[in-house]
């Protein structure tokens, strides 16, 4: 890996080709396309909205890209393991599934969630995921640490993992600024593991850039696929709090009913999709004064990350959202 961009041809040949593609330094940058004043209540205000199309990944989501970073600093270290173990909702289970026979693992255990969506459950087991589920009442990040110490596993660990926060540093983030020209100015990304938030904090830092990270968390005794509850957060190993002073909360129906909008805009972005968006129009909307937000051209620019498409979850959107809710 690592070799020059491959994307003047989009062609990958040699015995690298399937590292060549999945690795985002061999690839063009991902598309961010501006919403339409229509899905930009803010329009009038000089407010600019991008998203960030994560699914467009070679993967189909967002977490391919801590797993490949994570599975890039391991490399050396993987001669006496022959089982992965991890925690997952079910994209980075799913992305380890595909990644770790390419670095010599032919076995990836998942540990999900007891409501795991039919979905993403296929998927898992089209990836060859080894699916199990942890005892009742027993925290699934745990009990993937703990056997993660069993000789021959390994538990790459997501939620304390650097390599999660420094993938989308130097892949998501660094993007999105280079696309905006330096313009950006407020980033919206859902909490899950807090890398995506963590990592555009760590480069917006380095670049010395005025961007506002806004993360966006579950309201309580609700649920949308890979993003947590404050409850959930608090299994998160990173200190996220002390980085990302503007959570906010949005709840299931939100993010389904946005995530319609974006697909019937064309954008096929799915419920954690909806969910950032929903999040980021929160924080907008709150701001009793959008001046501090705006950059030397007097706009606010903003983006929010969209991490996966909403395949996996079809059977969802008819349950959650009512039947007015599809009329156009």
């Amino acid at each position: 890996m690592g070799k020059s961009p491959q994307y003047f041809n989009n062609v990958f040949d040699g015995s690298d080709a399937l590292k060549d593609f999945l690795n985002p330094d061999c690839n063009p940058p991902l598309p961010m396309v501006e919403l339409p004043k229509r899905l930009n209540p803010f329009a009038d205000q000089k407010v600019r909205v991008f998203a960030k199309l994560m699914y467009l990944l070679p993967l189909l989501n967002s977490k391919s890209l801590p797993v490949l970073n994570m599975m890039l600093e391991t490399a050396d270290k993987l001669g006496s393991v022959h089982t992965i173990v991890e925690n997952s909702s079910g994209n980075t289970a799913f992305s380890l599934a595909i990644m770790a026979p390419l670095f010599g693992i032919q076995s990836v255990r998942a540990m999900v969630p007891l409501d795991i969506a039919p979905g993403k459950l296929e998927l898992l087991r089209l990836s060859g995921a080894d699916v199990r589920f942890p005892e009742k009442g027993a925290s699934g990040i745990a009990t993937a640490r703990k056997m993660g110490k069993n000789k021959g596993f390994l538990n790459l660990d997501q939620y304390s993992n650097k390599a999660n926060v420094a993938a989308h540093a130097k892949w998501t983030a660094k993007q999105v600024w280079e696309q905006t020209k330096g313009e950006l100015t407020v980033f919206c990304t859902g909490l899950g593991t807090t890398g995506t938030a963590l990592g555009a904090v760590e480069y917006f830092k380095k670049q010395r850039a005025q961007v506002t990270v806004v993360g966006v968390y579950c309201l309580p005794n609700n649920a949308v696929p890979g993003v947590r509850s404050m409850e959930g957060l608090a299994e998160i190993s990173f200190d996220w709090q002390s980085e990302i002073p503007h959570p906010v909360g949005v709840g299931t129906k939100e993010s389904f009913k946005k995530s319609l909008d974006l697909c019937r805009a064309g954008l096929v972005a799915g419920p954690s999709s909806g969910f950032a968006y929903a999040g980021l129009l929160r924080f907008l909307g709150e701001k009793r004064d959008l001046d501090g937000l705006r950059n030397k051209k007097e706009e606010v620019v903003a983006t929010f990350i969209c991490p996966d498409t909403p395949f996996p979850y079809l059977d969802k959107y008819s349950t959650i959202l009512d039947p007015s809710d599809f009329v156009s």
